[in-house]
């Protein structure tokens, strides 16, 4: 019979070893931008170029991870600012409302800004169009970066 409770304790005290590890995991913060170092840096317009020409291989290798992107500021829309990426391109940088409003003065239309975010896809680059069609150059390309933060090298 000790045998047996033995196996109980063990299998209870699993059991909550295992709820435990899944309620921290599930209770740990969003990745944002500003915890941690870039993987890469770069132009507005290298990146499109780069999804232009491998768009399959450049969207994997930074999908849901922190790149820095320089590019001018071509429109500030409630939290979101847009980085002009070359005709008809653009880089969306979305912040958090507190980031937002405590960098506000530095997203003046016009200037050039390095902002760091999660690479969280893009549109417009459609594999299936040949690069001549003339739908792949009137769609404009988007890029979508999230929990952005203002890049201090």
């Amino acid at each position: 019979m000790k045998n047996r409770t033995k196996k109980k304790v063990w299998f209870v005290a699993a059991i909550m070893l295992i709820a435990a590890a899944v309620y921290m995991f599930a209770k740990r913060p969003p990745q944002t931008a500003a915890d941690s170092k870039p993987v890469k840096e770069m132009s507005a317009l290298e990146l499109i170029e780069a999804l232009n020409k491998d768009f399959k291989a450049t969207d994997s290798l930074y999908n849901e991870k922190n790149i820095a992107v320089e590019g001018k500021i071509i429109e500030v829309k409630e939290t979101t600012i847009f980085l002009d990426a070359g005709e008809l391109s653009t880089i969306n940088c979305s912040f958090d409302s507190t980031t937002f409003v405590n960098n506000k003065n530095r997203f003046a239309v016009g200037s050039m800004i390095s902002i760091k975010g999660i690479y969280s896809g893009s549109d417009g680059f459609d594999t299936q169009l040949d690069s001549d069609d003339l739908l792949a150059d009137v769609t404009g390309k988007n890029v979508i970066l999230k929990t952005c933060a203002i890049n201090l090298k």
